[in-house]
């Protein structure tokens, strides 16, 4: 009868410390393709040029494209959907449409909540969204 007790109370310690799986952890490495800034549809080709944003969660890092030029940076989740994007950086190549990725980052910098519903990505600025990927 001890050993049987002794048994339940051991997979109880483990199941209560099994680490929590993180908000990202299903984000790795999917392609969210920027569909909607601030309210407006945005154009897609339906190729790799879309603006779009790839998650590496065990890193932290982000990469993807501003329709142009390529991006790479870093993200932190906090609790209560905060995330914040830093370190962001791009290549410079010259672009036809240079004000959108412009716009696009300009955005993705003000950015400080998320939220995922249906496989939409919400990223918002306060209670505000201001770009839906998927």
């Amino acid at each position: 009868m001890k050993s049987v007790f002794a048994t339940i109370l051991l997979l109880l310690v483990f199941v209560s410390c099994s680490p929590k799986l993180s908000p990202d952890h299903n984000w790795d490495q999917k392609r969210w393709t920027l569909y909607e800034l601030k309210t407006v549809p945005v154009q897609l080709s339906g190729t790799e040029k879309d603006a779009n944003l790839m998650f590496v969660p065990s890193q932290k890092q982000i990469s993807g494209t501003g329709g142009c030029n390529r991006l790479t940076g870093t993200y932190e989740l906090k609790k209560g959907g905060d995330i914040k994007f830093s370190n962001i950086t791009t290549t410079r190549m010259m672009c036809t449409d240079q004000a959108f990725e412009d716009r696009f980052l300009e955005v993705l910098n003000q950015v400080d909540g998320y939220a995922v519903e249906n496989n939409i990505m919400l990223l918002k600025t306060g209670k505000e969204v201001v770009m839906r990927l998927r």
